[in-house]
C-alpha cells in the first residue's frame, strides 16, 4: 500500500480523534483563566483588562465549541475515509 493511502488514513483517524474527544474529554472541559482553573462565581479578564468573562460565560463558549469540533471531525474522517476508499481502488491487484 502507498504512503498515499496511509495518509489518507491518517486524516481519517484524525477526524475520528475529534469526533471522539467532542464526545467524551469535551464534555466536562477545565475552565481556566491564563492556566490557573476557574470555579462558577468566577471571573477572567484579558491581560490588558480590557475584556471580563464569567465562569459561566466561559464553560458555555466551550460546551458551544463541542458540536463544531465533532460535526467537523466527522466531514475529515469520512473525507479520508473516501479518499482513502479511492486511492485502493486505484491500486492494481495483486
Amino acid at each position: 500500500m502507498s504512503r498515499r493511502f496511509w495518509g489518507h488514513v491518517a486524516l481519517a483517524v484524525v477526524g475520528t480523534l475529534a469526533v471522539v474527544w467532542a464526545l467524551t474529554l469535551g464534555a466536562s472541559p477545565s475552565i481556566e483563566c491564563r492556566g490557573v482553573p476557574m470555579a462558577p462565581g468566577d471571573v477572567c479578564s484579558n491581560a490588558e483588562g480590557t475584556r471580563v468573562q464569567t465562569y459561566d460565560e466561559r464553560m458555555d463558549a466551550a460546551q458551544a465549541a463541542r458540536p463544531v469540533i465533532g460535526g467537523v471531525g466527522g466531514l475529515v474522517a469520512a473525507f479520508g475515509v473516501g479518499l482513502a476508499v479511492g486511492e485502493r481502488r486505484r491500486q492494481p491487484v495483486g
